[in-house]
């Protein structure tokens, strides 16, 4: 069992809302060194830290690119709702043919990154430190300025059934 399945375990027993998990997941990717292909705390790319913190905190095991997750787990468009609790999101970014060609999770509002826009965990080798990094999405706007962003919500029916059978 991994670290993260073994934080996840701990804050589901403890109450803890999925999409917070999620979110709590994404903030342990913080300083993990860019690994392309990877997926732990070890070393990870854009899409590993993503399906790392989706598949501890659902239970639904997951390892696709930035573009599967795009086109076939987070598909809904993100909308923000002052009365409704933030979803398990990501931002992703397309290249001109609209692929998305990077990805970075959400990680909500942190007291911890003094962020009261909402951080995103950047798992990039356009990252300075070579590592994970809290952006916000202007900052990400900045450091990605050729490439379209969409901010999307995870599938309602993800970890229900048929879902798992494609990964």
């Amino acid at each position: 069992m991994t670290s993260l399945q073994i934080t996840a375990n701990t804050l589901r027993n403890a109450g803890v809302s999925t999409p917070c998990i999620y979110r709590h997941l994404l903030k342990e990717f913080n300083g993990t060194p860019y690994k392309w292909g990877g997926s732990s705390l070890g070393g990870s790319d854009c899409s590993g830290s993503v399906c790392a913190a989706l598949s501890a905190a659902t239970g639904c095991s997951i390892r696709v690119c930035a573009d599967e997750l795009y086109r076939t787990v987070f598909t809904q468009p993100y909308t923000y709702s002052a009365d409704r609790k933030e979803p398990i999101s990501a931002a992703f970014f397309l290249d001109e043919k609209g692929k998305a060609v990077h990805v970075a999770g959400y990680c909500g509002v942190d007291a911890i990154t003094s962020c009261t826009a909402g951080t995103f965990m950047n798992v990039s080798s356009c990252e300075k430190s070579g590592t994970g990094t809290f952006r916000t999405l202007k900052e990400l706007e900045y450091l990605y300025p050729h490439l379209h962003i969409e901010l999307k919500v995870l599938r309602e029916d993800f970890g229900h059934g048929h879902i798992q059978d494609v990964f």
